[in-house]
């Protein structure tokens, strides 16, 4: 039987399954993803608070590292959020083990699709393929033309609007000029139709999901696990409070959602593997004018990722030519203006960061001629160095 913490609401009462529980039913779970044929996951706030990043509905007594929901606190005036809780921005939150766990998962053709409700970004920033995700509430880092339906993910949080549902920002579209909109979903909004439409294909087709740090109190989006079990699929619910369709699921696991994902790895006898930031470039140099551009990495998805870059133009030892900083919006397109040329300069393009995680300049060289180079650049923040593969 599982422990419970207990609240004085009973749908935020928490429950820890004894070790000896936990681990038959991820023997279970284990088996069931090995056999599967189409085995997606739906994950919630819960899978982020141990990044500190805080949910919205646990209690006051919650063993969360972040402390209270956001929503709890909404409804104890004067209540505060403990000294000892870690909390910490979506900009700087390193994705979690759970994160990098469905990373590898995907990886290796095990997990083949992820709906989210989460809008933090962790899951792209963690490298999960952008093709295998539906973010279904939004994603902080993602704006978006209406006109040309033109996608635009940025390093900082888009939105700037102060009224709940004003979602235009202070940037245009480089492609037609209109305003761009932040894409999260607020209440009373209706969801992405496509990610909704896709989550629902996904759903008929699962014979296995597992909703992770999910109260499955939200609809439409909270319908997905759902289906999946109305049509004969097996849904795994992990989360520490009970749900709403906690009758419905084959098993409910009650564990924090690293615990769950590291005792599932290990049954399946899978490393996780550690987070580094990924980040893919792509440098253009055409008759002396140089475009620089950040990408998603799995679709050509603009990716505000600078702060600005600097150019230089180098022959052998000697300083040809200094752009100085250079700060616009992605792509970053610059002409070199030379009096003399030949084939043997180069230019130097120092790319300069948000720096959510203290990282580093780093300075491309290539031969000053007409050529595309993409880049894919790896960040490990323990040693602060990059390498480019």
């Amino acid at each position: 039987m599982a422990h419970g913490i207990s609240d004085t609401d009973p749908t935020k009462t928490e429950h820890v399954d004894p070790p000896e529980v936990l681990e038959k039913k991820l023997d279970q779970l284990a088996d069931w993803i090995k056999n599967a044929k189409h085995f997606i996951v739906f994950t919630g706030a819960g899978i982020s608070t141990s990044t500190g990043i805080p949910d919205f509905r646990s209690g006051m007594n919650t063993i969360l590292p972040t402390g209270p929901g956001v929503w709890e606190l909404r409804d104890h005036p004067g209540a505060k959020r403990s000294p000892k809780a870690r909390v910490t921005s979506s900009t700087k939150a390193i994705p979690s083990v759970t994160h990098m766990a469905l990373v590898e998962l995907a990886r290796r053709n095990l997990l083949h699709f992820v709906v989210s409700q989460n809008i933090d970004g962790l899951h792209l920033r963690s490298g999960l393929p952008s093709t295998l995700l539906a973010e279904l509430h939004g994603n902080s880092n993602l704006e978006t033309c209406k006109k040309c339906h033109t996608k635009y993910l940025r390093d900082f949080r888009t939105r700037s609007a102060a009224k709940v549902h004003d979602h235009v920002t202070d940037r245009k579209c480089t492609k037609c000029g209109s305003p761009l909109y932040d894409s999260i979903i607020n209440f009373g909004e209706n969801l992405p139709e496509y990610e909704l439409e896709t989550s629902f294909e996904h759903a008929e087709r699962a014979d296995v999901c597992l909703a992770l740090g999910s109260s499955l109190r939200v609809t439409p989006a909270a319908d997905i696990p759902e289906r999946v079990a109305r049509h004969g699929g097996k849904l795994i619910i992990g989360n520490l409070q009970s749900t709403p369709l906690t009758r419905l699921a084959t098993e409910n696991v009650h564990a924090l959602c690293d615990d769950l994902m590291r005792g599932l790895m290990a049954k399946l006898d899978i490393p996780i593997p550690e987070w580094e930031l990924h980040r893919r470039i792509r440098i253009k140099i055409e008759n002396e004018t140089i475009s620089v551009t950040g990408l998603d990495l799995n679709q050509d998805i603009s990716y505000s990722l600078f702060s600005g870059i600097r150019i230089f133009v180098r022959e052998g030892t000697q300083a040809k030519y200094d752009s100085k900083a250079i700060q616009r919006e992605d792509p970053i397109v610059h002409k070199i203006r030379l009096t003399d040329r030949n084939d043997q300069m180069d230019v130097y393009i120092e790319l300069n960061w948000q720096g959510h995680y203290n990282e580093p300049k780093y300075t491309v060289k290539l031969p000053l001629s007409n050529a595309t180079k993409e880049l894919h650049l790896f960040y490990n923040p323990k040693t602060g160095h990059w390498r480019e593969e």
